[in-house]
C-alpha cells in the first residue's frame, strides 16, 4: 500500500496514554461507552501524489521506452484517536488516475480507493507497548487501451494485519519500533486475469534522538507467494517472492520551524517462477530509493506535509542474459491536515 502512514502509526503508538478508568465512574455501561467515544481527538485531511515513470524494456522484448503518469489524489482522510481506548482508526479516500504510453500504444486506468486502518494498543509499562493494526485498501476501477480493448473493470483487495511492539527509553532518548505482517491481496482484471499474493513480512526500526536531531535505520524483509491465472482460469504464473532492504533516515527539528528529513532505501527483491510462463526463471531487481520531506505547523490547528522522491530500480531475467530493464521514478507528495 502506498502511503501507509507508518509514521502516524509509530507516533500515535507511543504517545497514546490510557484514560481514566471507566469502571470508577457511576454510569450505566451504555453512558459510559459514548462518553468514552467522545473523548478524542485527530484529524482531517486531503493530499494529492503524483508519480512519473519512465522504463526501458528488455532489449529481447523490443528494448522500447515507454512513460507512465500516476495520479493520486486523496480527497479526504479522517483519523480518529481516542486515548481512553488506546485506538485510532483512519479512513481515507482515494481517486486514482494512470497513463501509459509506449510508441502508438496508450492505456488509461481510472479508479477510486477505500482506505481502512484500525490500531490497538496496549502499554507494558518501562517503555514498552504493544498492539495490533488491521488494514484493508480496496480499489475499482476501470481500462482503456488504444488496442481496442475496453470494458476492462479492475478490483483489488490488500489486507494487512501486524501485530507490533515498540519500546522507548527517555535516559537514552532510544527505542525502536518493530512489526510482523500477514498480508493477502486479492485483484482481478477481468479479461487480463486474476492474481493472489499471500506473504510475511517483518519491519525493524531503531531510533535515538540527539537534541533536535533524529537518526533511525529501518530494516526490512517479506516473503510472499503469488498465484496468477488467465482469464479462462488456467495457470499463468506461480513464484516465490523475496524483498529485503535498509533504509537509513536522519531528520532536524527547526526550532521555529517545522521538520525536515531524508531518507535512502538501498535494497534487492527476487522473483522465482516455479510454474507457468516463466517456470523455472527468476527475476532480480535492484532498488534504489531517496525521499526529502518536510513538515510544518501552521497555527495550532494545521499541519502541512511536502515529500520529493527518487527512484530506480534495475531488473535482470535470467532467460536474458546481459540484458536489464530500468524503471526511473520521480514522485511528488503533499498533505495538509486539520487537527483537532
Amino acid at each position: 500500500m502506498k502511503k501507509t502512514l507508518l509514521s502516524v502509526v509509530i507516533t500515535n503508538t507511543l504517545l497514546i496514554s490510557a484514560g481514566a478508568s471507566a469502571a470508577d465512574r457511576t454510569m450505566s455501561p451504555s453512558d459510559i461507552f459514548f462518553y468514552d467515544a467522545l473523548k478524542f481527538g485527530g484529524h482531517v485531511g486531503t493530499s494529492i501524489e503524483v508519480e512519473e515513470k519512465n522504463i526501458t524494456d528488455f532489449a529481447s522484448w523490443g528494448g522500447g521506452k515507454s512513460k507512465e503518469r500516476t495520479t493520486t489524489h486523496e480527497v479526504f482522510n479522517v483519523f480518529y484517536n481516542n486515548a481512553a481506548w488506546n485506538a485510532t482508526a483512519l479512513y481515507a479516500f482515494k481517486l486514482e488516475n494512470r497513463k501509459k504510453k509506449k510508441g502508438a500504444y496508450a492505456e488509461t486506468e481510472n479508479g477510486y480507493k477505500h482506505l481502512l486502518s484500525l490500531n490497538k494498543s496496549f502499554q507494558l509499562g518501562n517503555g514498552w507497548g504493544t498492539g495490533l493494526i488491521y488494514e484493508l485498501e480496496y480499489t475499482k476501477g476501470d481500462i482503456v487501451t488504444s488496442a481496442k480493448v475496453d470494458g476492462l473493470k479492475t478490483t483489488k483487495a490488500e489486507h494487512s494485519i501486524r501485530p507490533y511492539l515498540t519500546y522507548w527509553n527517555n535516559e537514552y532518548s532510544a527505542g525502536f519500533y518493530s512489526n510482523l505482517e500477514y498480508l493477502y491481496n486479492d485483484s482481478d482484471k477481468s479479461a487480463w486475469g486474476s492474481r493472489e499474493e499471500e506473504g510475511y513480512s517483518f519491519l525493524f526500526k531503531p531510533y535515538k534522538r540527539f537534541g533536535q536531531w533524529e537518526v533511525a535505520a529501518e530494516l526490512y524483509y517479506q516473503v510472499k507467494e503469488n498465484k496468477a491465472k488467465t482469464a479462462n482460469g488456467s495457470l499463468n504464473e506461480a513464484s516465490d517472492f523475496t524483498e529485503m532492504y535498509i533504509e537509513p533516515i536522519v531528520q532536524y527539528s527547526f526550532e521555529e520551524a517545522g521538520t525536515m528529513y531524508v531518507r535512502a532505501r538501498i535494497g534487492e527483491n527476487e522473483t522465482k517462477h516455479t510454474d507457468g510462463w516463466a517456470k523455472n526463471e527468476t527475476f532480480f531487481k535492484d532498488i534504489r530509493k531517496a525521499t526529502l520531506g518536510y513538515e510544518q505547523a501552521i497555527g495550532d490547528d494545521w499541519l502541512v506535509k511536502g515529500e520529493l522522491e527518487w527512484a530506480k530500480d534495475t531488473e535482470t531475467f535470467s532467460k536474458l542474459k546481459g540484458e536489464e530493464k530500468t524503471v526511473e521514478q520521480e514522485t511528488m507528495y503533499l498533505q495538509a491536515l486539520y487537527r483537532f
